[in-house]
C-alpha cells in the first residue's frame, strides 16, 4: 500500500493518485487560507464527499491536511493549537530553522514539510532530529523540491535529501515522500518513486518505509490521538 500524504490539488487529483496505485491521499490547503475563508476545510470535505458519492469504490482514501505557514514559533503554536482537531493532517512549512526546531519539538505535528527550502544544509540537525524521532514527526522528502529545482541546483538537493537520510539512519525519526502535486502531472506512480528514491541514497526498504510505513504509522496514530490522555497513556473504553 503506496500513500501520498501531500496533495494541493483538489479531489479531482486525489482521483488519478488512486489511479496511479495509491491507497491514501491528503489533501492539503495552507493555513494562511483557512484563516482568511473559514469555511475553506469544510468547502473541501464537501468536495470529497461528492466525487465520492460519483466514483464509488474507486478512489482512494482521502484525507484534509492543513500545512501550517507560520511568520515564527509563537505563531506556530496558535495555528496548530487552531486546527489539530479541524485537519486530519497537520504539516509544517519549514525552512526557517526556527519553524523547524518548533515542529520537531511539538508531538500535534505530523510532517516538517521540505525543512532544507531555502537552505544550503538540509535544515535538519542532530538536536531537532532526536526531537523529531521523540515527538514522531515525519521529515519529509519532497519530490517537487526535487524535480522543479533547476539542473544547476539539483545537486544540492541530493545533497539535503541525503543528509537527512544519514540522520534518519542515526537516530530513526520517521521520513515520508511526497509529491506536492498541484495538478496530475505532478503525480508519480509509487514505483517510479521508489525507482528515484534510490538516487537520494535511499535503500528500496528505506523508500517503500517512507511511501507505506510511515503514512500508516500517522493514521494509526491520529486515530487514537482523542484518546491520549498524557503522553504514554490513552483512554480505553
Amino acid at each position: 500500500m503506496f500513500f501520498d500524504f501531500h496533495i494541493h490539488g483538489g479531489p479531482e487529483v486525489a482521483l488519478n493518485a488512486g489511479k496511479l496505485g495509491y491507497r491514501g491521499v491528503v489533501l492539503t490547503v495552507c493555513s494562511r487560507d483557512c484563516i482568511n475563508q473559514p469555511e475553506t476545510i469544510k468547502n473541501l470535505r464537501k468536495r470529497v464527499e461528492k466525487i465520492k458519492s460519483d466514483n464509488g469504490e474507486n478512489l482512494p482514501s482521502i484525507q484534509i491536511g492543513v500545512e501550517i505557514e507560520a511568520r515564527n514559533p509563537e505563531d506556530f503554536k496558535k495555528q496548530v493549537s487552531k486546527f489539530r482537531k479541524k485537519a486530519d493532517v497537520i504539516l509544517v512549512h519549514g525552512g526557517d530553522l526556527k519553524i523547524n526546531r518548533a515542529a520537531t519539538e511539538d508531538p500535534r505535528v505530523d510532517i516538517l514539510s521540505h525543512p532544507y527550502r531555502t537552505r544550503f544544509d538540509s535544515g535538519i540537525n542532530h538536536v531537532l532530529a532526536v526531537k523529531a524521532t521523540e515527538n514522531s514527526v515525519a521529515v519529509e522528502l519532497n519530490l517537487k523540491y526535487f524535480l522543479l529545482t533547476s539542473p544547476n541546483h539539483r545537486y544540492r538537493v541530493l545533497t539535503q535529501f541525503r543528509q537527512i537520510m544519514k540522520l534518519h539512519r542515526k537516530y530513526k525519526f520517521p521520513t515520508i515522500i511526497t509529491s506536492d502535486a498541484g495538478t496530475n502531472y505532478d503525480l508519480r506512480n509509487p514505483l517510479d518513486v521508489m525507482a528515484l528514491a534510490a538516487c537520494f541514497g535511499m535503500t528500496k526498504e528505506e523508500a517503500f518505509e517512507a511511501l507505506s510505513k510511515t503514512p500508516q504509522e500517522i493514521i494509526k496514530r491520529n486515530g487514537i490521538r482523542g484518546k491520549i490522555i498524557v503522553p504514554g497513556a490513552r483512554f480505553v473504553k
